[in-house]
């Protein structure tokens, strides 16, 4: 039984081991992370490894331009801001090599050590658990507070877990190349173009975790279908949990069972914030003052427009509306506060109450 899970090639474990405990207890910084690994690639020994299929790479081209594709269009969903980052040539070149040579150490690494342990999945796990931690900033998890520690699990810790579990099993199955052209389409753009996208915490997380689903049963089902990989279900039962989770969440925050909560927009009074079809999320808040965007019940309708004045009652405005509302709103009426919408998201809701409407 002990025999079945000693470690192999203990040297690059312990090698790994060292640099996440310096990452934890003394954050990396950028020159320390790139002579480590720059460190690690001269001296490692390459000539063992088997180069990836043809399929495999031009599948991860194709995958990751059109996910570079989505990326910049949904800026015109979204809207663009500049970039904080320097673009001369001389400083694109060294974010270039900053990203790419600590991605591409970890994933030789990574590579090299699941290799050498594919008959034992406990020691994968292990691998790909000390991987995880290599990459958080635990730095930022420990500075955040409250509802700011909700959106850094959200939009940097999750997806994190999910995609060091999707690249786990693409060195396992394939080749170190994969993930690490999957990782530089992911981090090397912004550095690159002249502007960012101003995408929101919630946008940022839900795209992330997409991607890591469709990466991975496109590789299932196109790439490793005939291939008979020890732990192979494994790995596949490692992710069922994470989908049935990510779909759980989506289904109790579509019902309103969390801090934030969606609505659809049925109207234009808003126009130009937000217009009929998108989908705004709201929260509970205490402290509303004017200027404000809130969301409302009155009678059995929910409204979201903004709060111009407040006496004994709040006095509420849509911002394409010609006057004030009618509408006394009471304290307890107010369901929450705008935060951020999501365009178009909202129609299909709208579709199917227009058709229930049209039944009843």
């Amino acid at each position: 039984m002990f025999k079945k899970i000693i470690l192999k090639n203990k040297k690059l474990f312990v090698l790994l081991v060292i640099y996440t405990i310096i990452h934890i207890f003394f954050y990396t910084n950028n020159f320390i992370n790139l002579l480590f690994w720059l460190g690690f690639l001269i001296f490692f020994d390459h000539q063992d490894f088997n180069l990836p299929k043809k399929k495999e790479i031009n599948l991860t081209l194709i995958i990751s331009i059109i996910f570079f594709i989505i990326y910049l269009a949904s800026g015109f969903v979204f809207g663009f801001n500049n970039s904080p980052f320097n673009n001369h040539l001389i400083n694109i070149l060294i974010n270039f090599v900053a990203i790419v040579l600590p991605i591409s150490g970890i994933e030789i690494l990574r590579f090299k050590l699941i290799k050498s342990n594919k008959d034992n999945f406990k020691i994968i796990t292990l691998i790909t658990f000390i991987v995880i931690m290599s990459e958080i900033n635990f730095k930022n998890l420990f500075l955040t507070h409250n509802i700011i520690f909700l959106h850094y699990i959200i939009s940097i810790i999750i997806p994190i877990i999910a995609q060091n579990i999707l690249y786990t099993y693409l060195s396992l199955n394939a080749h170190y190349d994969i993930p690490i052209i999957i990782r530089i389409f992911d981090k090397v753009p912004k550095f690159f173009l002249p502007i960012i996208l101003n995408n929101n915490w919630f946008i940022v997380g839900a795209f992330a975790i997409i991607k890591v689903f469709i990466i991975y049963y496109l590789f299932k089902y196109f790439i490793f279908s005939k291939k008979t990989i020890n732990h192979f279900t494994d790995l596949n039962r490692a992710l069922y949990p994470i989908t049935i989770m990510a779909a759980i969440l989506l289904v109790f925050f579509m019902l309103g069972l969390f801090t934030y909560k969606p609505i659809a927009i049925l109207s234009n009074s808003m126009n130009p914030i937000f217009k009929r079809g998108d989908v705004v999320i709201y929260k509970k808040e205490e402290n509303i003052v004017p200027g404000n965007i809130i969301i409302f019940q009155y009678q059995n309708q929910m409204i979201v427009h903004r709060v111009v004045s407040i006496n004994n009652y709040y006095v509420t405005k849509g911002d394409a509306n010609n006057s004030v509302d009618y509408i006394k709103i009471k304290k307890e009426d107010i369901k929450g506060v705008y935060q951020f919408h999501i365009k178009y998201l909202g129609y299909p809701s709208i579709w199917l109450n227009e058709l229930f409407t049209k039944e009843n």
